[in-house]
Protein backbone atom coordinates (compact mmCIF):
# COMPACT_ATOMS: atom_id res chain seq x y z
CA UNK A 1 0.00 0.00 0.00
CA UNK A 2 1.45 3.35 -0.58
CA UNK A 3 1.28 6.59 1.26
CA UNK A 4 1.10 10.25 0.81
CA UNK A 5 3.84 12.52 1.42
CA UNK A 6 3.80 15.52 3.27
CA UNK A 7 6.19 18.44 3.14
CA UNK A 8 7.56 21.21 5.26
CA UNK A 9 10.32 23.43 5.33
CA UNK A 10 13.39 22.43 7.82
CA UNK A 11 17.26 23.45 7.75
CA UNK A 12 19.51 22.72 5.46
CA UNK A 13 21.75 20.86 7.08
CA UNK A 14 19.04 18.36 9.19
CA UNK A 15 19.45 14.64 9.22
CA UNK A 16 16.17 13.65 7.97
CA UNK A 17 14.36 12.26 5.38
CA UNK A 18 14.31 15.81 2.87
CA UNK A 19 14.14 16.80 -0.59
CA UNK A 20 17.16 19.17 -1.07
CA UNK A 21 20.04 20.99 1.63
CA UNK A 22 22.84 19.98 2.11
CA UNK A 23 24.48 16.78 1.65
CA UNK A 24 26.41 14.54 3.75
CA UNK A 25 28.39 13.50 1.62
CA UNK A 26 31.90 12.59 3.45
CA UNK A 27 34.91 14.58 2.68
CA UNK A 28 36.55 11.46 0.64
CA UNK A 29 33.59 10.96 -1.48
CA UNK A 30 33.59 12.95 -4.60
CA UNK A 31 30.72 15.07 -5.51
CA UNK A 32 29.34 13.38 -8.25
CA UNK A 33 29.50 14.98 -12.08
CA UNK A 34 27.38 14.01 -14.93
CA UNK A 35 29.47 12.93 -18.36
CA UNK A 36 29.19 16.85 -19.57
CA UNK A 37 31.45 17.88 -16.55
CA UNK A 38 28.49 19.30 -14.08
CA UNK A 39 28.73 19.26 -10.78
CA UNK A 40 25.01 17.30 -10.10
CA UNK A 41 22.25 18.87 -7.60
CA UNK A 42 21.16 17.41 -4.29
CA UNK A 43 17.35 16.78 -4.67
CA UNK A 44 16.88 13.27 -1.68
CA UNK A 45 18.78 13.15 1.98
CA UNK A 46 17.45 9.84 2.73
CA UNK A 47 18.66 8.07 6.33
CA UNK A 48 18.77 4.47 5.89
CA UNK A 49 17.10 4.05 9.30
CA UNK A 50 14.04 6.24 8.34
CA UNK A 51 14.01 3.62 4.78
CA UNK A 52 14.19 0.50 6.77
CA UNK A 53 12.00 1.51 9.37
CA UNK A 54 9.19 2.61 6.83
CA UNK A 55 9.77 0.35 3.56
CA UNK A 56 10.97 -3.24 3.07
CA UNK A 57 14.78 -2.42 2.75
CA UNK A 58 17.63 -3.70 4.22
CA UNK A 59 20.72 -1.12 4.27
CA UNK A 60 23.10 -0.80 6.96
CA UNK A 61 22.20 0.89 9.64
CA UNK A 62 23.09 4.95 10.29
CA UNK A 63 24.17 5.59 7.09
CA UNK A 64 22.69 7.89 4.12
CA UNK A 65 21.68 7.63 0.71
CA UNK A 66 21.76 10.63 -1.42
CA UNK A 67 20.13 11.69 -4.48
CA UNK A 68 21.39 13.65 -7.36
CA UNK A 69 20.46 14.93 -10.60
CA UNK A 70 21.66 17.26 -13.47
CA UNK A 71 20.21 20.35 -13.28
CA UNK A 72 20.69 24.02 -15.35
CA UNK A 73 19.13 26.89 -15.33
CA UNK A 74 20.73 27.84 -18.58
CA UNK A 75 20.57 24.41 -20.30
CA UNK A 76 18.35 22.02 -21.89
CA UNK A 77 18.90 18.78 -19.77
CA UNK A 78 15.06 16.96 -20.02
CA UNK A 79 16.60 14.61 -22.38
CA UNK A 80 19.19 13.43 -20.02
CA UNK A 81 17.24 12.60 -16.98
CA UNK A 82 13.38 10.97 -18.64
CA UNK A 83 13.50 6.76 -19.00
CA UNK A 84 10.18 5.80 -20.71
CA UNK A 85 11.72 2.83 -22.10
CA UNK A 86 13.90 3.40 -24.51
CA UNK A 87 17.92 1.89 -23.52
CA UNK A 88 19.23 5.22 -24.72
CA UNK A 89 17.35 6.86 -21.89
CA UNK A 90 18.47 4.01 -19.24
CA UNK A 91 22.01 4.32 -20.33
CA UNK A 92 22.06 8.21 -19.91
CA UNK A 93 20.90 7.75 -15.85
CA UNK A 94 23.34 4.75 -15.72
CA UNK A 95 26.26 6.92 -16.88
CA UNK A 96 26.04 9.30 -14.20
CA UNK A 97 23.19 12.00 -15.49
CA UNK A 98 21.49 10.98 -12.26
CA UNK A 99 23.14 9.85 -9.02
CA UNK A 100 22.30 7.30 -6.03
CA UNK A 101 24.58 7.09 -3.49
CA UNK A 102 24.74 5.20 -0.41
CA UNK A 103 27.45 6.68 2.10
CA UNK A 104 28.50 7.33 5.93
CA UNK A 105 27.45 10.83 7.47
CA UNK A 106 29.96 13.47 6.76
CA UNK A 107 29.67 16.86 7.46
CA UNK A 108 27.53 18.98 5.63
CA UNK A 109 28.40 20.55 2.24
CA UNK A 110 27.66 21.77 -1.06
CA UNK A 111 29.62 21.60 -4.26
CA UNK A 112 26.78 22.67 -6.69
CA UNK A 113 25.99 25.34 -8.15
CA UNK A 114 22.15 25.47 -6.71
CA UNK A 115 20.99 24.67 -3.05
CA UNK A 116 17.44 23.56 -2.79
CA UNK A 117 16.00 24.77 0.20
CA UNK A 118 15.49 21.96 2.29
CA UNK A 119 11.69 20.31 3.13
CA UNK A 120 11.29 17.47 5.09
CA UNK A 121 9.35 14.61 4.25
CA UNK A 122 7.07 12.89 6.08
CA UNK A 123 4.44 9.88 5.66
CA UNK A 124 0.96 10.62 5.30
CA UNK A 125 -2.54 9.10 4.96
CA UNK A 126 -2.97 5.34 2.87
CA UNK A 127 -3.82 5.79 -0.70
CA UNK A 128 -5.46 2.16 -1.53
CA UNK A 129 -5.85 2.54 -5.05
CA UNK A 130 -3.32 5.67 -6.59
CA UNK A 131 -3.32 4.20 -9.95
CA UNK A 132 -4.53 7.49 -11.23
CA UNK A 133 -2.59 9.83 -9.16
CA UNK A 134 -0.05 11.47 -10.21
CA UNK A 135 1.52 13.35 -6.99
CA UNK A 136 4.18 12.34 -5.03
CA UNK A 137 3.76 9.75 -2.34
CA UNK A 138 5.97 6.58 -1.04
CA UNK A 139 6.15 2.74 -1.17
CA UNK A 140 4.10 -0.04 -3.19
CA UNK A 141 3.92 0.64 -6.87
CA UNK A 142 5.04 3.81 -8.69
CA UNK A 143 2.44 5.22 -11.25
CA UNK A 144 4.15 5.90 -14.66
CA UNK A 145 3.59 8.73 -16.78
CA UNK A 146 4.61 6.87 -19.56
CA UNK A 147 3.85 2.91 -19.44
CA UNK A 148 6.67 1.60 -21.62
CA UNK A 149 8.44 -1.32 -20.59
CA UNK A 150 10.88 -0.41 -18.41
CA UNK A 151 13.85 -2.53 -17.25
CA UNK A 152 13.67 -2.39 -13.49
CA UNK A 153 13.49 -5.94 -12.46
CA UNK A 154 16.54 -5.80 -10.40
CA UNK A 155 15.38 -2.69 -8.51
CA UNK A 156 12.26 -1.74 -5.61
CA UNK A 157 10.20 1.80 -5.92
CA UNK A 158 10.94 3.43 -2.89
CA UNK A 159 9.05 6.79 -4.20
CA UNK A 160 7.60 9.36 -6.59
CA UNK A 161 7.85 13.19 -6.46
CA UNK A 162 5.92 15.99 -8.45
CA UNK A 163 7.75 18.88 -9.67
CA UNK A 164 5.58 21.17 -7.94
CA UNK A 165 6.46 20.02 -4.96
CA UNK A 166 9.71 22.02 -4.62
CA UNK A 167 10.00 25.00 -3.30
CA UNK A 168 8.95 27.83 -5.89
CA UNK A 169 12.29 28.62 -7.24
CA UNK A 170 13.55 24.71 -7.94
CA UNK A 171 10.25 23.61 -9.39
CA UNK A 172 12.00 23.19 -12.78
CA UNK A 173 14.60 20.49 -11.00
CA UNK A 174 12.84 18.10 -13.67
CA UNK A 175 12.95 20.48 -16.08
CA UNK A 176 9.27 20.86 -16.75
CA UNK A 177 7.30 21.33 -13.33
CA UNK A 178 4.83 18.88 -14.09
CA UNK A 179 7.41 16.13 -14.31
CA UNK A 180 7.66 13.54 -12.28
CA UNK A 181 10.82 12.02 -10.95
CA UNK A 182 11.09 8.38 -9.54
CA UNK A 183 13.17 6.86 -7.25
CA UNK A 184 14.18 2.78 -7.28
CA UNK A 185 16.11 0.99 -5.40
CA UNK A 186 18.51 -2.20 -4.96
CA UNK A 187 15.87 -4.88 -3.60
CA UNK A 188 19.44 -6.46 -2.30
CA UNK A 189 20.68 -3.41 -0.26
CA UNK A 190 23.85 -4.00 -2.62
CA UNK A 191 26.32 -1.48 -1.98
CA UNK A 192 27.62 -1.25 -5.16
CA UNK A 193 24.40 -1.04 -7.28
CA UNK A 194 21.80 1.25 -4.55
CA UNK A 195 19.52 2.54 -7.40
CA UNK A 196 18.11 4.39 -9.56
CA UNK A 197 16.48 7.78 -10.18
CA UNK A 198 14.83 9.37 -13.33
CA UNK A 199 11.88 11.08 -14.42
CA UNK A 200 9.06 11.22 -16.73
CA UNK A 201 7.15 13.88 -18.72
CA UNK A 202 3.69 13.73 -20.89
Amino acid sequence: MSNLVKFKKTGNEQNIFRIGGKSFLPQDVEWPINPNGEKLTLIFHLPTNFLNANLPFKYPKDMIISVFTTYNTEDYFLDSIVYHGDMEELKNIKNGFTKVILHSIGSPRNESDYLIPAKEITIGKKINEPDDYYGSFIGASPVFLQREKLELDSYQFCMQIYGEDFPEEFQDIFYLNDSIGYLFLSQEGNLNDVGLFFTQCS
